[in-house]
């Protein structure tokens, strides 16, 4: 027992030794992570840990993984900082599963009684820090879409009813996006940007309905660009057709979210219901025995 002990605090020190050698290495590379939001990027101080880490060896920044990393960080953050964002949440990865093995190790040294239990815990967290924060984009970026899908019927109304008015559509988006709020606005206002840099409509417009990565949000941009080589009254009509689709479809979804969250329901009465009866049963042979 004594000897796995000192095994639990070897592992524990040799894996804190590196982790200050790790750190002490990349530490040219603390600034990239010093403007780092604390929120998505805890413990940012230490991800020199995975830069280093990350360097050479198996665990560099590169296969399928990073070019997924990429291309979820082109649709999040502005395209030309995907490397910096893909990049830093491998080190993040990284740093955090080493911090949380370190401790896992020393603590189950220390607290020898429980190492055990200890040990399965930390693996657990370690394992789901990793998982977690490597799909944090991937997760952050399908929250953004559930949201810019349903602000999409609002903000095609709003639009119909503009151009309807005699609004040109450039005029008609750039003024939606700055009265609105949320993802779908900061998306257009990025389109809005993109006009005024050089972008023709079109071009701002498709890069938009890329950005999105919605399935709902690609079709319509397509059916507007489409639209638009037509200009006159046939821009004027999609806008108002669309409205009126997108309102039903919107309702449909509502629908369906609303049966799903029935269907989630039930186990949990089941549950209950199963319980309850658990203790009619029992009291009643407890009657019957006494």
């Amino acid at each position: 027992m004594i000897a796995l002990r000192f095994v639990l605090l070897f592992v524990g020190t040799v894996l804190a030794i590196l982790f200050i050698i790790q750190l002490n290495r990349g530490k040219e590379s603390a600034y990239l992570f010093e403007n780092l939001d604390s929120n998505k990027y805890p413990l940012s101080g230490l991800y020199p840990v995975g830069y280093a880490w990350a360097s050479k060896g198996i665990l560099r920044f590169k296969g399928d993984f990073a070019t997924e990393l990429k291309m979820q960080a082109a649709m999040l953050y502005e395209p030309q900082y995907c490397e910096y964002y893909a990049s830093t949440t491998w080190y993040q990865t990284i740093t955090l599963v080493h911090f949380f093995l370190t401790l896992t190790f020393l603590i189950a040294g220390w607290m020898y009684g429980s190492a055990t239990f200890i040990i399965i815990v930390g693996l657990a967290i370690s394992a789901v820090a990793g998982f977690f924060f490597m799909t944090q984009m991937k997760n952050n970026l399908s929250e953004r879409t559930e949201k810019c899908e349903a602000q999409l019927p609002e903000v095609v109304s709003t639009m119909a009813i503009l151009v309807n008015s005699g609004m040109v559509l450039k005029d008609a988006w750039a003024l939606v996006a700055e009265k609105s709020e949320g993802e779908f606005s900061d998306l257009m206002k990025i389109a809005v940007e993109n006009m005024k840099n050089g972008y023709s409509d079109a071009d701002a417009i498709f890069l938009f309905g890329k950005a999105s990565n919605s399935g709902e949000i690609k079709k319509f941009v397509s059916a507007l660009l489409q639209s638009m080589e037509k200009g006159g009254a046939e821009l004027s009509l999609f806008l108002a057709n669309q409205s009126s689709e997108l309102w039903k479809l919107k309702r449909q979804n509502m629908l369906q979210a609303g049966e799903k969250a029935a269907t989630k329901l039930l186990a949990p009465i089941v549950l209950i219901f199963v319980g309850v009866i658990i203790v009619v049963i029992t009291a009643a042979f407890a009657g019957m025995l006494f």
